[in-house]
Parts: structure tokens; C-alpha cells; sequence
């Protein structure tokens, strides 16, 4: 039988990281057998070019183009070494980040054509789609504040996403709940403001409701 591929989108700060785990965990703990991911990544290749991805090059900024081409080369990697084989087995995928992210960073704030966007997402995914993907909001102010927590409390300038300025992150924000409007079927907007604990059990209450699981 199928597993289950669950996705958890949004801005910088918005705990999607840590909520991704906690959530694999729950369905660990049920019984469930998980493969926990995350995008870009997931691969020995896909983390190599997270590296490129994720880390300015003092001279040489990449170029939105190049942006999307390296997130398809990570997804396609991904989806044929990690989340297929995965799925086949009957496991639950939970990755932190997938192709959403693509669409609204490099397409919606960017600004590439998004016909391309979605071709390329198309392209490098093949089949593979999330069948649910949880939207973690907050306000980008706060979001960028808990980010920098994660360096001490300042921003990380090598960072080329964090880095970037708030016009940048409230745009990110718009793009993802613009986008969730797109696929109601698929997303569910849960807040992220809240503690931990909160946002998890807020995760695992629309996972049992999704999948009519009643044990997490």
C-alpha cells in the first residue's frame, strides 16, 4: 500500500524544521513507518547543491534562472532516490520544503514566468506530488526575529534567503497564502505563532483529520 507524502511550507522562522521532525516522530510513534526529508537536500547529491543553493559566493550571486535550475536538479534527485522508493515501500514521506517553495520564491518573488516555473517543477518531480501540504504562517517580522535566533540572534549574511530584506519575506508570505487559495484540496493554513507544542498538536489534529487516522 502507498505511503503518504506530507509537505510543511513557509517563510523564514516559521518552525517548519522542527515541526517536521516532531510530526515524523508522532507518526513513528503510531506505528507508522516514516522517511523524514528536507529541500533542498535529501540526497548526497541534493545536498551538495543545498550547499550552492543556500550560501552566497563573495563575486558571483546566482541568478533566479540558476536558482530553479538547481532546485529541479535537488527535487529530481529527491523524488527518484528518496521519496519514490519510500512511498512504494508503504512508508509516509514528511519533507520540510518541496516544490511550493520553488514556485513561490523563484517564480511569485522573483519573478520568473511561471508557466516555466511549473514545467520545470513538472519535469523534475515527474508523478510525485504531495498529498498534503501544511502552510505555517506568521508574520514576517516575527519569522525573520525567530531565524536570527538561530545565529546568536543576528541575521546570518551568508545565508542568501535569510539575508534577504523584509519587502523580500512579506512578499513570501503573500505568495504562499496566494498560493494555498490556488489548492484548498491540498493545503491547510495552520498559524504558527504559537508555542511548539501548539503549532504540533495544530499539525497532528489536520493530519488525523486528512487521513482519518485518529492516532497521533
Amino acid at each position: 500500500m502507498r505511503g503518504r507524502f506530507i509537505t510543511l511550507e513557509g517563510g523564514e522562522g516559521t518552525g517548519k524544521t522542527t515541526q517536521a521532525a516532531l510530526l515524523a516522530k508522532s507518526l513513528e510513534d503510531a506505528g507508522i513507518p516514516v522517511l523524514l526529508l528536507r529541500s533542498p537536500g535529501g540526497t548526497a547529491v541534493a545536498e551538495q547543491l543545498r550547499t550552492i543553493l543556500k550560501t552566497k559566493t563573495r563575486g558571483e550571486d546566482l541568478l533566479p534562472e540558476t536558482e530553479l535550475l538547481l532546485f529541479g536538479a535537488c527535487h529530481s534527485q529527491m523524488c527518484e532516490y528518496a521519496v519514490k522508493p519510500a512511498l512504494e515501500a508503504g512508508k509516509w514521506v514528511v519533507c520540510d520544503r518541496f516544490f511550493d517553495s520553488t514556485t513561490v520564491y523563484q517564480g511569485y518573488v522573483r519573478g520568473l514566468p511561471l508557466d516555466v516555473v511549473e514545467r520545470i517543477n513538472q519535469f523534475a518531480c515527474r508523478t510525485v506530488a504531495p498529498d498534503m501540504t501544511i502552510l505555517l504562517d506568521i508574520d514576517p517580522e516575527t519569522g525573520v526575529r525567530r531565524a536570527c535566533g538561530r545565529n546568536g540572534g543576528v541575521i546570518d549574511q551568508n545565508d542568501r534567503f535569510d539575508s534577504e530584506g523584509m519587502s523580500f519575506h512579506r512578499a513570501i508570505r503573500e505568495s504562499f497564502l496566494e498560493r494555498a487559495k490556488l489548492f484548498p484540496e491540498r493545503f491547510r493554513i495552520l498559524s504558527a505563532a504559537g508555542t511548539v507544542e501548539e503549532i504540533s498538536n495544530d499539525i497532528k489534529k489536520a493530519v488525523n483529520d486528512e487521513f482519518g487516522l485518529g492516532i497521533i
